[in-house]
Order: structure tokens, then sequence, then C-alpha cells
């Protein structure tokens, strides 16, 4: 999806018209038509505002691949999970169930193996100096909506990669469209995960889990 498809889809979610969010952002109404139509790209002062008033993160329309990703919100956050996830720094493994979904009890989230090569943990427990191999790490995502939400998208993410896969290099065009619309679906789960604008809070600072025969005091 375009950027303008984005704003108009997310509009449209919520109900409001061009009108209004031209008012709730203080963009000249045909300023948002361009937008919405791609004859005109808004700039990331006009952007600011028109993900606030739709209520989504900033990397939500400006595409969670693009360089200079923030992190300031929940939404925020699910972006760079996405993306970190989507060029296999990390990865998640564990148990699917029918529904294609991962079950919470076997899920792990690990750094790329490949990254423990030239990588690795330095930690202080009890005043003595540790160290720990990344491969031995394993991720725990404290907030149990944001583990939820990122496998709601591990599945369509799935989901998406293996219809390619299982299409091979010379799909048919009935392939071809139901590819097309995996990919849609993805792109709209990926809009509304990036919806919360909540602020993080870094206060109780980030925790890890570390497999066994290792330890953080």
């Amino acid at each position: 999806m375009t950027i303008g498809e984005k704003i108009r889809y997310c509009r449209e979610q919520i109900g409001i018209t061009q009108g209004k969010l031209a008012e709730l952002t203080g963009i000249h109404p045909v300023s948002i038509r361009k937008y919405e139509t791609n004859k005109m790209q808004p700039q990331p002062p006009q952007l600011e505002k028109i993900a606030a008033a739709l209520g989504v993160s900033y990397n939500a329309l400006n595409g969670i691949d693009n360089a200079g990703m923030r992190l300031e919100t929940v939404g925020d956050l699910m972006g760079v999970l996405m993306v970190l996830c989507n060029s296999n720094i990390l990865q998640i493994t564990g148990e699917r169930g029918e529904d294609n979904l991962l079950k919470f009890e076997t899920v792990n989230i690990q750094f790329n193996p490949i990254l423990a090569s030239y990588l690795e943990l330095n930690y202080n427990t009890h005043g003595n100096q540790q160290t720990s191999s990344l491969k031995d790490i394993l991720l725990n995502i404290r907030s149990h909506r944001v583990f939820n939400d990122l496998l709601i998208w591990e599945k369509i993410n799935f989901l998406y990669q293996s219809s390619i896969k299982a299409a091979g290099d010379n799909p048919n065009d009935a392939t071809q469209e139901a590819i097309a619309n995996i990919a849609e679906a993805k792109e709209k789960v990926e809009l509304e995960l990036q919806k919360n604008q909540m602020l993080l809070d870094t206060s109780t600072g980030i925790k890890v889990k570390i497999n066994s025969g290792y330890s953080i005091g």
C-alpha cells in the first residue's frame, strides 16, 4: 500500500471524511485529497499531524522499513519488532496450532545465531563481569498485549511467506491474485497493530531471559 492508500484506509476505519481530517490536522482539504490519491506526498511534519489525527504511529504511514524509524510509542515498538523479524535479526519459533498461530507456551524469540559470531552480551552480576553468547539469550516481551500482537503479525507474515514459497517461480494469475490479497491483509494487520499511541515506559528497563546454565543477577 502507498502512503496515500494507508491514509485513506485509516481514515475510513475511524469513519471520518477528508474534510474532517483536514480540520483535525490544519492541512488544506485539497492537500489531503492529493495525498490520498498519490498526486502529492506529505512531508514529515504533515505526516506527523495526519498520523496523530488517525491514531496510528508515524511509522505505520511512512513504512516500517524506512530509515529514520522512531521508537516513542507502543505502535512504534510494534513497527520496530516487525522490521527486526523481517530482516531476520530476531527469529520467532514455536509449535504452531491448527489456526497457524504459534502456541504461547512454546514461543521462543532469539537473535539470529549468525550474530553470535560477532556480538556478545556483557553484564554485571554481584559485582562480577559476565559474558554470554547471543545464541543463549531468549528475549522476553513483558507486555502481554505486545506479545500477543506480535504473534498475530507473525501468523499473517507466515501465511504470506508460505504462499510465496508454494507459488514457485511462475505462479498463475489466480495464485498471484491470492498472494496479492494476503499481502493486502498483511499490510492492514500491520497498520492496525501500530495504532497504539501510548508512550513507551522505560522506567523498568529491558528484560531478557538466559537459557539454562546462565543467569543475570
